[in-house]
């Protein structure tokens, strides 16, 4: 009776399997380094997020002024999160603590400075930043011309219905407290349609890439960005062990006594495939539960997605690994041809972080078209989607699809160039 070809692969994988997991080197290198590199990355960078999250600038403010504009001035910087304001009375205190480096920066609101933004005349605060920190001071610099900017608005505001009125006889003719009641009514007009349009501007902005795409947004867990990195990697480091074990069969005669036996050539390369997909759905499992269970990080809203992409992954990296093999004249040449494409192509594919957090698979321009020609940028693309954007199956699904086409070719060109004899 002819055996069953796909029970014959079931079987031949599982053995294979059993015999991968006695590889305690194997195991070190597509389980063991990359949980213990990615762990460790993604804590360290965890945990520079969470303390530039706590940074504050302490400033000194001096306000001379203590009128109207000088006690809003206050009352908005004391609301800015980064400033940890110290309010001083003596303008030389101020400048010796900007000097001894105590603070970052001394404010110094002049005396006049109400009555001049009313009389719409040029007034000038004085910021004083510690030169030894200029880097940082000069954010002061940059947040005092958001914060004056509305100050500015409402004295041109005031001056201009100050202005106009007074050209109006039945508003000179009015006694005092009328002048004042028309002044603050159409004041409260113009100021409520300012903040109208600063509410709800009639012109929209959309923060968008040049490819259209949304702008990339660093997660809370830095685990959730740095860990599908690493998966991906070192799940194509099995290109190189794929590629040597079948030609060292090869060349020990394994395969010619496995083809004497009566079932398909390609019983024989799926058997080997589905043993090393089988090591990379393990290897995602430990890595991804360890990052869930003991760092919180996200496994978003899709199981079957995440299954679904892993499966693909493992696929176009067996894939790869049976197309070394055909190419390879050595098992020593195929294992080096893996090692320099999990290197290369994990580079290109934006598994390594590198200079920006923003991956090259979405930096835009050449760079991320030709990260995009690589396996790897469409896997974390979608493992992308599933932890960070609470995606579903359905919409990995494009990703899904580039990697099989990616196993399709690889698988092509092994059948076409593999010789199952020397």
């Amino acid at each position: 009776m002819k055996p069953n070809p796909i029970r014959v692969a079931f079987t031949t994988a599982w053995k294979d399997m059993q015999v991968l997991f006695r590889d305690r080197g194997l195991l070190a290198i597509i389980i063991g380094l990359p949980l213990v590199i990615s762990v460790l990355n993604s804590y360290v960078n965890q945990q520079m997020s969470s303390s530039s999250e706590g940074i504050s600038f302490p400033v000194v403010l001096v306000d001379q002024d203590g009128d109207r504009y000088g006690e809003q001035i206050d009352t908005i910087l004391q609301d800015i999160d980064v400033l940890e304001i110290t309010t001083l009375d003596s303008v030389d205190e101020a400048v010796n603590q900007v000097r001894e480096s105590k603070v970052l920066a001394a404010i110094i609101l002049p005396p006049d400075l109400t009555e001049k933004v009313d009389s719409y005349t040029r007034s000038e605060i004085e910021v004083v930043i510690d030169p030894t920190q200029e880097e940082f001071a000069s954010i002061i610099t940059s947040i005092m011309n958001e914060v004056v900017g509305p100050v500015a608005v409402q004295g041109e505001i005031g001056y201009a219905i100050e202005t106009l009125l007074s050209e109006i006889p039945a508003y000179q003719q009015a006694d005092p407290a009328t002048q004042l009641a028309a002044r603050m009514q159409s004041f409260g007009v113009q100021m409520a349609q300012v903040q109208q349009m600063e509410s709800d501007p009639w012109v929209g902005i959309e923060a968008r890439t040049l490819a259209g795409e949304d702008v990339v947004i660093l997660p809370d867990n830095m685990f959730s960005l740095f860990v599908p990195g690493f998966v991906v990697m070192f799940a194509f480091f099995i290109v190189g062990a794929i590629g040597a074990e079948l030609l060292q069969e090869r060349q020990q005669g394994s395969l010619r006594r496995l083809m004497a036996a009566p079932m398909p050539r390609w019983t024989i390369i799926i058997a080997k495939m589905m043993a090393y997909i089988g090591l990379v759905l393990v290897q995602v499992l430990i890595i991804f539960g360890v990052a869930s269970l003991f760092f919180e990080m996200p496994l978003g809203d899709s199981v079957g997605g995440l299954l679904l992409v892993s499966v693909a992954l493992g696929l176009t990296a067996t894939a790869m690994g049976v197309m070394v093999a055909a190419l390879a004249r050595s098992d020593k040449q195929a294992d080096s041809m893996g090692m320099l494409l999990g290197f290369v192509l994990a580079a290109l594919g934006g598994c390594m972080v590198i200079g920006s957090p923003v991956p090259l698979y979405n930096q835009g321009g050449v760079t991320q078209i030709i990260s995009r020609l690589t396996p790897h940028a469409h896997a974390l693309i979608a493992y992308g989607k599933l932890l960070n954007e609470g995606a579903g199956m359905l919409e990995v699904l494009p990703e899904v699809g580039i990697l099989l086409g990616f196993a399709a070719v690889f698988f092509g060109i092994a059948v076409w160039r593999f010789r199952f004899e020397q």
